[in-house]
């Protein structure tokens, strides 16, 4: 299926193909698309990540509990796709009905509030539980704010990002 041959259209219908058969497989009925253009991370990468938008009636299934599922049907997709390819593996994100593009926005634009706050009262916050791919939204997000800092603390599920003033 995925050689050295393979054009950047062939490896897409490929990924496609194999994310297809996976909701097949769980008998979830959806549709993954191709999304050249959407953003669901802060960091520009090389090679720029595949990103494809599983389109389903009920979203919540394949998202899971603050987006866990989601997480670990992107990861086995990830290992199928890198045992079948013969170079290296491109970046492959999956996002369900646009979770991952909205929680992004939201993490970002809750960062900049959040941070807002503790320059303005002076006192620290700590956000929920996250994933480090979240937590590494907010501390991207305020990298650039010189009034505050932001650091992760916790353990395993628990891990937080605490926000500080920077003085």
């Amino acid at each position: 299926m995925f050689n050295q041959s393979n054009t950047s259209e062939d490896l897409v219908a490929g990924i496609q193909e194999v994310i297809e058969k996976l909701l097949d497989m769980m008998g979830v009925v959806a549709a993954a698309e191709y999304k050249e253009d959407a953003v669901v991370q802060e960091i520009e990468r090389d090679p720029k990540p595949l990103i494809f938008d599983i389109d389903c009636a009920n979203p919540g299934i394949l998202i899971g509990r603050g987006g866990q599922t989601l997480d670990c049907l992107q990861y086995l997709l990830r290992t199928i796709i890198s045992h079948r390819m013969d170079r290296e593996l491109p970046p492959i994100v999956i996002d369900v009905s646009g979770y991952k593009q909205r929680r992004y926005r939201y993490l970002r634009e809750l960062a900049q509030r959040v941070a807002d706050q503790v320059a303005e009262s002076g006192n620290p916050f700590t956000l929920e539980p996250m994933s480090a791919y979240e937590r590494r939204i907010v501390h991207t997000a305020l990298n650039d704010d010189e009034r505050v800092i932001s650091e992760s603390t916790g353990y395993d599920e628990g891990r937080k990002v605490v926000i500080k003033p920077a003085r």
